[in-house]
Order: C-alpha cells, then sequence, then structure tokens
C-alpha cells in the first residue's frame, strides 16, 4: 500500500517523532511511505529511515496583513493538493490540527481517503474560534479520525463513534548508543525531565517542586532536556530559586537516552498531555516514573504504583513530596524500575502498526480499491 504522511516538519517533536516511527515500521512491512512536511529540511530534528521519500515544501511563514493571508493560503492548498497527487497515495495520515485541516482542503472531492491524527487534548490546548469552526466543518470529511489517547477522543463525540478510533503512539526498542551528548557528573545523583519547553509541559512547576526539596538531597541535581519559547524565562527562575548549581538545561540532545541512562528518576509535571512519547521512552529505557495525572494520556500509560506514581496537576507540594520519597528511597526506585520496561510488550512499535493497518485496510476497502 501507498502511504503519504503530512505533518507540519520533522522537528523535536511527539508527533514528528511519531510519524518517524510509524514510518519505518511501515516500511519493515513492504508499504511505500512519503512524508510530505509544510516546512522545509532546516527545522530538521528526525530522520526519516532509508526506503521513505521526503516531500519537503516549504510553504510555512507568516503573512503581513489578512488579504495576504487568504492568498498565501490558497496558494499552499494549491501546492499541497500537487504534492499529494504526485505521491499517488492509497491513503494520506496528516498529522495536527492546522495540518489536517488543511489537508482535507487541499484533497476536496478527489477520491483520496484522508485519515487525520491528534495529538493533543483540545480540552486543554484550544486550537482557537477560527480553527475549531474550520476543524468542525472540515473533519467530518476524513474517513477516519485517529486520537493518540482516550482522552483526546473523548474530546470528539460530536462525531461518530464509528468515524473515530484510538491508537497510542508507537514506542521502538531503545537504542542506547553512546555519544558526546552527557552533561552529567556521574557522582552525582540525577533527576531527568524532557520535552518542549512550553507552558504545557509545567517545567515551572518542576523548579519550585525540586526547590523545595533540594536542600535535602544535596547530591541530587535536575537535568532539563529539551528547548522552547520559555527557556529564558525558565533559567530565570532557576537564579530566582537559587538552583543555578543545581539545576541544568540541557537543549536539544541527538541521544537523549544517554543522560537518562545516568538518571536515577525521571519526573514531568505536565499541565495537560496527548500520549506523552517521553515518558514511554524512559520507562523502556528501565527509569521509575513520577508525572502528573493529566486529563489524557498518562493514566493511560502508567500502572499506578507498579511503574509509575501520579500526582495531581498542578500540585507542587505533590510532586515535591513523591520527588523525596524516591529521592530517599533507592529501593522503591529499584522496584518501580524494574517493572517500567514491560512497557514494550503493551505498546511496542510492531503491535501498534498492526492496528493501523487494519484501519489502512477500512479505509481503503470502504472506498471500493
Amino acid at each position: 500500500m501507498r502511504i503519504t504522511f503530512v505533518t507540519p516538519s520533522l522537528a523535536c517533536g511527539g508527533a514528528e517523532r511519531c510519524v518517524t516511527l510509524l514510518t519505518r515500521g511501515l516500511l519493515a512491512r513492504g508499504h511505500g511511505v512519503t512524508v510530505i512536511t509544510l516546512f522545509g529540511e532546516d527545522g530538521d530534528f528526525y530522520t526519516l529511515p532509508i526506503g521513505a521519500t521526503r516531500i519537503a515544501l516549504g510553504i510555512d511563514g507568516d503573512s503581513p496583513t489578512l488579504i495576504h493571508g487568504l492568498a498565501n493560503n490558497l496558494r499552499r492548498l494549491r501546492i499541497l493538493r500537487r504534492a499529494i497527487k504526485s505521491t499517488a497515495p492509497d491513503v494520506v495520515v496528516s498529522h495536527l490540527h492546522q495540518t489536517n485541516i488543511m489537508t482535507i482542503l487541499a484533497v476536496g472531492r478527489t477520491p483520496i481517503p484522508v485519515i487525520v491524527v491528534e495529538h493533543n487534548d483540545p480540552g486543554m490546548n484550544p486550537a482557537g474560534k477560527v480553527w475549531e469552526a474550520l476543524r468542525r466543518r472540515t473533519y467530518p470529511r476524513a474517513r477516519k479520525l485517529v486520537s493518540v489517547s482516550q482522552g483526546v477522543d473523548n474530546q470528539f463525540s460530536w462525531l461518530s463513534g464509528e468515524q473515530r478510533i484510538v491508537i497510542n503512539n508507537p514506542l521502538a526498542c531503545p537504542e542506547n548508543k553512546q555519544t558526546s551528548d552527557n552533561q552529567m557528573d556521574p557522582g552525582r545523583h540525577w533527576i531527568a525531565a524532557m520535552g518542549r519547553l512550553t507552558a504545557q509541559k509545567g517545567f515551572d512547576l518542576l523548579l519550585h517542586a525540586f526547590g523545595k526539596v533540594t536542600a535535602n538531597h544535596p547530591d541530587w541535581r535536575l537535568i532539563i532536556i529539551g528547548d522552547g519559547q520559555l527557556r529564558g524565562e525558565l533559567e530565570e527562575l532557576r537564579t530566582k530559586l537559587g538552583l543555578s548549581e543545581t539545576v541544568s538545561f540541557a537543549g536539544l540532545l541527538a541521544n537523549p537516552l544517554v543522560a537518562l541512562s545516568h538518571a536515577k528518576l525521571f519526573v514531568m509535571a505536565s499541565r495537560f498531555e496527548g500520549f506523552p512519547n517521553a515518558a514511554l521512552e524512559v520507562m523502556a529505557s528501565g527509569l521509575p516514573v513520577i508525572y502528573t495525572d493529566c486529563p489524557s494520556g498518562p493514566r493511560e500509560i502508567i500502572r499506578d504504583g507498579t511503574d509509575w506514581m501520579l500526582v495531581p496537576i498542578g500540585n507542587v507540594a505533590a510532586l515535591a513530596a513523591a520527588m523525596d520519597r524516591l529521592m530517599s528511597d533507592g529501593a522503591e526506585r529499584e522496584r518501580l524500575a524494574t517493572r517500567a520496561p514491560e512497557v514494550l510488550e503493551r505498546f511496542g512499535l510492531e503491535k501498534t502498526i498492526a492496528k493501523w493497518e487494519a484501519v489502512f485496510a477500512e479505509v481503503v476497502k470502504t472506498d471500493g480499491k
């Protein structure tokens, strides 16, 4: 089967990681895969596997006025339409709501079936009035809406149940290749956190929580892996809290598993999630995890008290208490870490690919191919 993915970019992010892994798994199963990105290749973080075709359109960018914006969007739709048709796809799979809407409009009334994928909880991360109105007008024209978690799917009850399905993000076996990325003093105990430096991920809450426990654990350090628009603000907060000597911002790492292999605990304070890829990857690496109990995502992954600890969203005191508990108890950390790699059995790439193939077969059959 010829499958075309459409995604904004291959930058560092959960949706981009998902596209890369799905491409790998589908190629291994003998499918043809093309990945179309709206952005150019300059901002790439992920590399597609050999055998995939990449079309980088470079049609992103802001418009100075509303009139320019309308004209540019019509031009973008024409370019995207040509690119999709050039791949002669059996099915098109689009990721993230703005790209989903553009893809549906670009395909128009052609017989090409479109599947749209939602990676975030729209109840916690609203698209805005215009994009939400467009989503409600266009999504009924998609053959299928795939949500990465049940919590995300619950937000789309305005679509029929037959049109919706939940397929969790895939997880691949970690490849712990040593690189020069490691920035961690082996003489310390390390807590790791990883994600885009945005309000969603709650790194400000994590800094406040770590500040509450660091005096009791002078040998512990916190490393935050990732980059984003709030880096400057978070670095200022680190200084304000007196954590300059105990908290490191690592930026983007080509192989974060190197850093994670030196950590003893992984902590995230997200305000909301879709289906957190970072949590899957660190669990597969054998790390105990503390995560906030977001409306969607984490609770569908964890077995609370077996391989994770969950704490209430926004509750700095509860987060600090959970961190203090595991920082103080090596045996408890080891117990959680021992069961964590079982996540590979539940969310492994092969199992996820099988679910996607079933959806493809349904959609193509519905279209009479």
